[in-house]
């Protein structure tokens, strides 16, 4: 009984071939797996800025000043923050001025935010 060498199994270039599609396969399982760990990173992030920020513009929309004001700092965590209010056009005897009020958190390297903005009617003066 003879056997026929074509018939034997795989050849070398098969096998490197084989080898090659495994690697690319793993290569892209790997990409995708840590981009999907990188996305759950970033919500994160902007979810707790988020949940700052939205403190922060609730104390800031009680105390709003009717001038301009401006406070920047650390939040802690690698969180920092940016506070302005900015009065807008009203009749100079209004009872009531409307401000703009305005908080930003950003973190990391690459200062990634949120901002949230709302308009309060404080005193005015």
């Amino acid at each position: 009984m003879r056997r026929n060498l074509d018939d034997s199994g795989f050849l070398l270039l098969e096998t490197l071939i084989a080898f090659v599609i495994a690697a690319l396969a793993l290569v892209v399982l790997y990409r995708a797996a840590f981009d999907g760990a990188a996305s759950i990173a970033v919500s994160r992030h902007e979810t707790e800025a988020l949940e700052r920020a939205q403190s922060r513009l609730a104390v800031l929309r009680v105390m709003a000043p009717a001038h301009r004001y401006v406070h920047t700092g650390a939040d802690g965590n690698g969180f920092f923050f940016r506070e302005t209010t900015t009065r807008l056009a009203a009749p100079h005897d209004a009872a009531l001025v409307p401000v703009r009020v305005s908080v930003t958190e950003t973190w990391g390297a690459q200062r990634r935010g949120v901002t949230l903005t709302s308009i309060v009617a404080v005193p005015g003066g």
